[in-house]
């Protein structure tokens, strides 16, 4: 397996592939946070990585196939705090035929690699409660320091 920066090249089947199924994913597990524009999702692709020097994705490709991504983006921390960059993970996607074989640490290994050069002190990423393969792969990564809680406006 390789893992590699993506490029426009590889932009139609990360699309197709990776980001769509991804999203339906995400928007299956929470259905009312994550209401799908299907608008939005036609033009979904890679420029928000690529056109970005603080951004980045990378693709897992086994047999001139891809199998996974991941995305992050590098950010400094505010003045207040004595700590440095991070890069938070804002997309996974494993191809569910090639799961629990390894793909996604080796993005995880990636983008922490990239993150390290790009002088980033912090990986950080959030999952799904009901993810139970993310959080039980985070769980043994991570050090769990924050919960994350939303709630629709406007329905109270």
């Amino acid at each position: 397996m390789e893992i590699r920066e993506a490029t426009r090249a590889d932009e139609p089947a990360v699309t197709t592939d990776l980001l769509v199924p991804g999203f339906r994913d995400s928007a299956a597990k929470a259905p009312d946070y994550n209401e799908l524009d299907e608008v939005g999702v036609s033009e979904a692709g890679l420029d928000r990585w690529l056109d970005c020097d603080d951004r980045v994705a990378f693709v897992a490709e086994r047999d001139d196939e891809l199998v996974g991504y991941i995305a992050g983006v590098r950010s400094e921390s505010p003045d207040i705090y004595a700590r440095g960059a991070r890069t938070h993970v804002d997309g996974l996607y494993v191809v569910e035929e090639h799961r629990r074989e390894g793909v996604a640490s080796a993005l995880f290994d990636r983008i922490a690699d990239w993150a390290r050069a790009e002088g980033c002190e912090f990986l950080g990423v959030s999952a799904h409660v009901d993810n139970d393969a993310a959080v039980e792969m985070y769980d043994d990564a991570f050090e769990r320091t924050y919960v994350s809680y939303r709630r629709r406006l406007g329905d109270e």
